[in-house]
């Protein structure tokens, strides 16, 4: 069960990732303004390296509790 919950908590910090590297490079929503776009893209970007290092450091943390 916590596998489970790990991978779809590392899937979900990639396809935030993706989707604001894709709107930085302006490849989706192009009806906004590339300000936007672009604000959105580095949010969204940042947002999926915080939850990759919070899955990372949650993960370490029950394996070293379990050990």
């Amino acid at each position: 069960k916590s596998d489970a919950f790990k991978y779809l908590k590392y899937a979900l910090a990639l396809c935030t990732f993706s989707f604001g590297a894709l709107l930085l490079a302006g490849r989706t929503l192009q009806v906004l303004e590339p300000q936007v776009r672009f604000t959105f893209g580095v949010v969204l970007m940042l947002m999926g390296i915080y939850r990759f290092v919070i899955t990372k450091i949650q993960t370490s943390r029950s394996r070293d509790r379990d050990v």
